[in-house]
């Protein structure tokens, strides 16, 4: 299968244009994405993650989104993955959390990066619950986290003394979390980023989504990345789009790279939407490498469009200079390219 072709008078394409419109106030901290995800919950656009075929309309959404700014593109991920962990969850731990996720009435937040790491063999989770069965308590560390507003709600892994562990959901304002002030971030100060601290947090067996982290993560993992893939080719195709209007002599040397990059990208987004439309049958280690190579060729994008764009591409309030920054994030994302080299590695 190839890619769908690009679509012309839309609902995705309005809120595109909206957010396209909001990009540089989000980018100076004017604005946050909460409005953002309102909208595109008011069109029903998250409902998709309810459905079992529904993972390429997801993938259109955030890479057309990301097109317009990674920083929206980014959360919509964030808060998609946080639908998508409830879909899968008994009705105990849906109930009051996932229509006001789906509305976009509430933040999601998808904090599973260190239950990801756990499953691949990076270290345990640090986030520990301790407790009978009929009510947990959870402390530790979440490192880092999107979409952290006050009314949020977070989807984790914890693990018990004895090695068992779980995935459950919390909503941000309960009794023993703390959220850090979030740091001053490049590009990705509107996604309310930061780091959070659990305090015997309490949990009862309707919050749990499941006991299993490992069959969760087995579950959720393509999603969670062929969505990230999805943000990476939106802010990619944008940059490509931004270098070729860039003209002129000086621009003429770099025609080689910027064919050769526009076949690459095309490429992974065809095999993007090729894999969406069967992930769990895909090979993980397919789609590793498409994940790992399409953040590549995003920061290969947006250093092009700097070059050409010159000075303009250097002042900061300039898209190209905003997708440049935005693209300086890719290769840190969880799993990092690091954990994404080291993951592929196993399968040589």
């Amino acid at each position: 299968m190839t890619a769908p072709a690009r679509l012309g008078h839309t609902v995705l394409a309005d809120l595109a244009a909206i957010v396209a419109g909001r990009a540089e106030a989000l980018d100076t901290g004017d604005l946050d994405v909460r409005a953002d995800l309102a909208r595109f919950g008011a069109a029903g656009l998250f409902d998709a993650a309810l459905r079992e075929n529904g993972l390429p309309e997801l993938v259109s959404t955030i890479e057309r989104t990301a097109e317009s700014s990674l920083a929206v593109g980014f959360s919509l991920w964030a808060h998609t993955m946080a639908v998508s962990y409830l879909a899968q969850a008994p009705a105990p731990a849906r109930q009051g959390r996932l229509d006001a996720l789906c509305s976009g009435d509430r933040p999601g937040v998808t904090a599973m990066a260190a239950g990801l790491k756990q499953v691949a063999g990076l270290g345990p989770v640090p986030l520990v619950a301790d407790g009978d069965e009929g009510r947990l308590r959870i402390s530790g560390p979440i490192h880092w986290a999107s979409n952290v507003f006050d009314d949020s709600v977070i989807v984790l892994p914890a693990r018990r003394a004895d090695g068992t562990t779980l995935v459950a959901v919390v909503d941000a304002d309960q009794a023993g979390i703390t959220v850090a002030p979030a740091p001053d971030l490049m590009a990705l100060g509107a996604t309310a980023s930061t780091s959070l601290r659990l305090h015997e947090v309490t949990v009862t067996p309707e919050q749990v989504l499941t006991t299993d982290l490992a069959s969760f993560v087995q579950t959720v993992r393509p999603t969670f990345l062929l969505l990230q893939t999805a943000f990476c080719v939106g802010v990619a195709t944008a940059a490509l789009d931004g270098a070729r209007s860039c003209g002129g002599t000086l621009a003429q040397q770099f025609s080689a790279e910027q064919a050769e990059l526009d076949e690459r990208v095309q490429v992974l987004r065809n095999t993007l939407f090729a894999l969406a439309e069967r992930p769990h049958s895909a090979e993980l280690a397919d789609i590793i490498r498409l994940r790992l190579d399409t953040a590549t060729a995003a920061v290969s994008a947006t250093r092009l469009e700097s070059t050409l764009a010159g000075g303009a591409g250097y002042a900061t309030r300039s898209a190209a200079n905003r997708r440049f920054r935005e693209a300086t994030f890719l290769p840190i994302q969880s799993p990092s390219e690091g954990q994404l080299r080291w993951e592929l590695s196993r399968y040589v």
